[in-house]
C-alpha cells in the first residue's frame, strides 16, 4: 500500500500525473516564450540608451490579461530564456528546469540536465537545488526523515 492505495494504483496514478505535469511544463514553457516575444530579454545597456520602456509594464499587462501573477509570467520568461525549445527535457518538470537555469554556464547548465543524479530515473527539485550547491527545500530534504501528520482526534 501507499497511503490509502494500492501499489498497482499509485502506479496508475503516477503515470497519469506524469502526464498532467508534461502538460503543465509545456504550458509554462508557453507563457514564457510568448513573453519573450513580446519583452525579449535584453543586455542591461539597453535600457541605459532608452532602446526599451520598461519590461515590467507589458509584463503586468499580459499577467493581468491571463490572469496570473506578475511573478509567473516573469519567471516563466526567464526560464524560457535560458533553456531554447531544442534544449528542454520533455521528462523533467518545469520547475527543475528554473532550478537548473541558475547554471549560469550554458554548456554547464545544458549537460546537467542531462546527467541525472546517482541511481535516479529523473530530476527531483531537491536534487537540481542540491546540484548548485544549496540544501534542497523539502523537510525531507532538510532533516533526512519524512514526518507524517496526522489530524488530531475530534478536530
Amino acid at each position: 500500500m501507499v497511503g490509502a492505495v494500492s501499489r498497482s494504483r499509485y502506479a496508475q496514478i503516477v503515470a497519469e500525473l506524469r502526464g498532467v505535469t508534461g502538460q503543465q511544463t509545456q504550458g509554462q514553457f508557453t507563457i514564457g516564450d510568448r513573453a519573450l516575444e513580446i519583452e525579449p530579454i535584453r543586455p542591461c545597456s539597453s535600457r541605459a540608451t532608452g532602446a526599451t520602456r520598461p519590461a515590467a509594464q507589458s509584463l503586468a499587462r499580459l499577467a493581468e490579461d491571463l490572469g496570473l501573477p506578475v511573478t509567473t509570467i516573469q519567471q516563466a520568461r526567464w526560464t524560457a530564456s535560458r533553456w531554447p525549445a531544442d534544449r528542454r527535457r520533455k521528462t523533467e518538470s518545469f520547475t527543475v528546469h528554473r532550478v537548473l537555469a541558475g547554471i549560469d554556464d550554458e554548456r554547464e547548465r545544458f549537460a546537467a540536465i542531462d546527467e541525472l543524479p546517482d541511481g535516479k530515473t529523473r530530476w527531483t527539485v531537491d536534487d537540481a537545488t542540491q546540484r548548485l550547491g544549496t540544501q534542497g527545500k523539502t523537510p525531507a530534504a532538510q532533516q533526512g526523515t519524512t514526518t507524517v501528520i496526522t489530524p488530531r482526534p475530534g478536530a
